[in-house]
């Protein structure tokens, strides 16, 4: 690990990774590097998931206790020792890993799936064809593809849905002069 905890962070996404597994006692038994690690494997997965909303994160730990008191989600912690050890937990070891391959495609595929969904939506866009809700799905997906990206960073959803009012100031001007030729007609 970095000493500095933003670049550690900022090491870890250089990396590009499909998925974090980390420590949750980042300075136990180090030998490899001589200062003191400011920062545990809970607090970094909480600033990757503040940039990355639903990022694979995992804190792996002998200090289970410790480390879920300090997680928002218990769901991130993990023991340890279910990586070494017995036929059990050769058993065990295969589910983590069968979890961290789960996670990883889950992840890429709620991406991909909206990616694929937003093309298709501007295609729609771009012949006329969208509705209101196809203008508002595209809002969406958009907001969700940007937060996975970088969250922290993310325009606000209702800015976006701003953006949208020409367009319908236009398609109330045609229906109202559509509704002008019909009342003309009407009279007539």
């Amino acid at each position: 690990p970095q000493e500095e905890f933003e670049e550690m962070v900022q090491v870890i996404f250089k990396h590009n990774p499909d998925a974090i597994i980390t420590d949750f006692m980042l300075n136990e038994m180090k030998e490899d590097i001589k200062y003191n690690v400011p920062y545990n494997g809970v607090q970094l997965v909480q600033e990757i998931l503040s940039i990355r909303e639903s990022f694979p994160c995992f804190v792996m730990t002998s200090f289970d206790d410790n480390a879920i008191k300090a997680s928002d989600d218990v769901n991130l912690v993990y023991i340890k020792n279910i990586l070494h050890g017995s036929e059990k937990a050769a058993k065990v070891k295969a589910n983590f890993l069968q979890r961290v391959e789960s996670q990883i495609i889950h992840y890429k595929s709620k991406i991909a799936n909206a990616e694929n969904k937003l093309r298709r939506l501007l295609e729609l866009r771009d012949s006329n064809n969208a509705t209101i809700e196809d203008e508002e799905e595209i809002i969406r997906l958009d907001h969700f593809l940007e937060k996975s990206i970088d969250k922290r960073n993310a325009i606000p959803e209702e800015y976006k849905s701003l953006s949208n009012t020409k367009r319908l100031k236009e398609i109330i001007s045609k229906v109202d002069e559509l509704l002008k030729k019909v009342d003309k007609r009407d009279d007539e």
